[in-house]
């Protein structure tokens, strides 16, 4: 697995983590807030590099 995959999905990570926590604050539940946040984010990074990684295929048959 290529290292590129990683860090889309840790980022996605710490920022979904980062916005869920001022969500969670609002709502007066700061760790529920940054639980659901890392969550959402974490797909959020698998989605994006997945999509990375299958513009790379498509350029390296080109």
């Amino acid at each position: 697995m290529d290292k590129k995959f990683g860090y889309y999905v840790f980022g996605g990570l710490l920022i979904g983590a980062i916005l869920g926590s001022g969500i969670g604050a609002a709502n007066g539940s700061a760790m529920v807030g940054i639980g659901v946040g890392a969550l959402v984010g974490i797909f959020l990074g698998w989605f994006v590099a997945a999509a990375a990684i299958e513009i790379d295929k498509k350029e390296q048959d080109k």
